[in-house]
C-alpha cells in the first residue's frame, strides 16, 4: 500500500502525521506500515503513549526496528534539571 498524493512539500510531514493519527485511530495494521516507511514519517511522546497504551507491540517493534524519528517540541529534562540545580 502507498500513499499516491502529499500536498504542498512544507505540509508534508504535517499530513503523514495525520494519515498516522487517522491509521491509529482505525487500527489498519497495513496503513500503519505503510505510513511508518515514509521519508517524512514521525512520532510525538503521546503517540508513543498511544502505541503503549493500546499494547501495539507489533507497531512498537516496527518503529524499534526503523529506527523512527521522534518530534520533540520542548525538553522536560532540561527544566526538571533546572529546578534541580535552583
Amino acid at each position: 500500500m502507498s500513499i499516491v498524493m502529499y500536498p504542498e512539500l512544507k505540509h508534508r510531514r504535517e499530513f503523514v502525521h495525520d494519515c498516522w493519527t487517522i491509521a491509529k485511530a482505525c487500527e489498519n495494521d497495513e496503513l500503519k506500515l505503510a505510513i511508518s516507511r515514509d521519508p517524512y514519517f514521525y512520532l510525538e511522546r503521546d503517540d508513543l503513549l498511544v502505541l503503549l497504551v493500546t499494547k501495539d507491540n507489533m507497531m512498537i517493534t516496527h518503529i524499534l526496528q526503523t529506527k523512527c524519528m521522534l518530534l520533540l517540541q520542548d525538553d522536560t529534562s532540561y527544566k526538571l534539571v533546572q529546578i534541580k540545580h535552583s
